[in-house]
């Protein structure tokens, strides 16, 4: 069975960037480490095309699935397959490909998207002492699931903070 964890950093505000092309480089070195080892851990990567194109030197050196409007059907390229998950199912994609366990990195309209379709049993969510005022938010729609809190960690003096949740 396929394991789909979620990785997430986010402002005291609640904002995972300001807009669609900020980089991540307002989060911690400790987040960093961190996120580096989760990803080492998953056979792939779920993300939209936003945050793909944001991290694509990173990110192109592992098994992505691009979450796109572009593309009615998937497509292939090297390590990556670009998909629009609407027209496709993607629990039997994951299933052929034989990923046991998936990272998604967001953006807000991907994790709506697999929260509302199944694709979510884990979060770990990082929350940095920092305030954008305006800016994305987690999720791009309303939503009303439950986790459960496995475990805190403060990663810093600066008090950023790691927190584990599972999906009840």
């Amino acid at each position: 069975m396929t394991k789909y964890i979620a990785l997430a950093a986010i402002t005291l505000d609640g904002k995972i960037a300001k807009n669609s092309r900020h980089f991540t480089d307002w989060t911690s070195k400790e987040d960093k480490i961190f996120f580096r080892k989760e990803l080492e851990k998953g056979d792939a990567i779920i993300v939209g095309n936003n945050t793909y194109k944001t991290a694509r030197t990173y990110l192109s050196k592992r098994n992505c699935i691009v979450f796109t409007r572009k593309t009615r059907t998937v497509k292939k390229v090297k390590n990556l397959l670009y998909c629009n998950p609407k027209n496709l199912d993607l629990k039997k994609l994951i299933k052929d490909l034989r990923y046991k366990r998936i990272n998604i990195l967001g953006g807000a309209e991907t994790y709506s998207f697999c929260l509302k379709n199944g694709l979510f049993d884990e979060l770990y969510l990082t929350i940095e002492p920092i305030v954008f005022g305006q800016g994305i938010g987690l999720f791009s729609e309303k939503h009303d699931k439950k986790f459960t809190l496995v475990s805190t960690k403060k990663l810093n003096k600066q008090g950023s903070i790691l927190l584990h949740y599972k999906k009840k």
